[in-house]
């Protein structure tokens, strides 16, 4: 038990020291809901702000467009005239910190951290099960669930206009599915199911998108 008590201490303050904040926006109709953050993201400060941003632009606005998502949302304000309805868009982690090593390259990690990371790392291959055989991964799900899910509800609390959730990705999906039949709050919204994570130029081939630019072409973005 007190080893279980001290890994639950580590794992919240690795997701306090590597915290990454979601993006909501008081306008917001979407959400997308992606896995965690990596090192792009952990350099600038707002989720998917890498590739898989830029994959997210484009599929959005157009080929020609090669920002960051997580930038435009994160800095409405500053990219409104050439982008759309970007108050219209709200991101949010499953996990708030890396899921895997690789994301925390620049940082000098404790035992601890390094302990939480792997764990993190196993689960994130791991997203199907709902339990495990090791405790201290059960543990750590357990942590990652009840965050994600706080955050959830905590924005949603604050978007009255909001009406669709969009899981990126399988892990995404599995730990909405986690939490979607706890309140009526989330089963108001509207569940995108299908779409993949934006890595790999997945959404540039995938069916799903099409139905999601849909929906997104109601907010009249060319």
């Amino acid at each position: 038990m007190k080893e279980l008590k001290e890994l639950k201490e580590v794992t919240q303050n690795y997701f306090s020291n590597y915290n990454v904040p979601d993006v909501i926006n008081q306008e917001s109709v979407i959400m997308f809901i992606l896995e965690s953050p990596h090192t792009q993201e952990m350099k600038n400060g707002y989720p998917v702000a890498g590739s898989s941003g830029v994959e997210m632009t484009k599929n959005i606005y157009g080929k020609q467009f090669k920002e960051p998502f997580g930038k435009l949302v994160s800095q409405k304000e500053e990219y409104q005239e050439q982008y759309q309805n970007l108050n219209k868009f709200s991101i949010l982690n499953v996990a708030p910190a890396p899921m895997q090593k690789g994301g925390l390259q620049e940082y000098d990690l404790s035992a601890g951290d390094e302990r939480v990371v792997a764990i993190l790392e196993k689960l994130r291959t791991n997203y199907k099960s709902k339990s495990h055989q090791k405790e201290g991964w059960n543990q750590v799900k357990k942590i990652v669930v009840a965050n994600f899910k706080e955050r959830l509800v905590e924005a949603l609390n604050e978007l009255p206009d909001n009406q669709y959730l969009v899981p990126c990705g399988k892990l995404a999906e599995s730990y909405l599915d986690l939490v979607k039949d706890d309140l009526e709050l989330i089963q108001k919204q509207q569940i995108i199911e299908g779409v993949p994570h934006p890595s790999f130029n997945q959404w540039s081939y995938d069916d799903a998108i099409a139905d999601l630019i849909e929906k997104i072409k109601t907010f009249n973005i060319e």
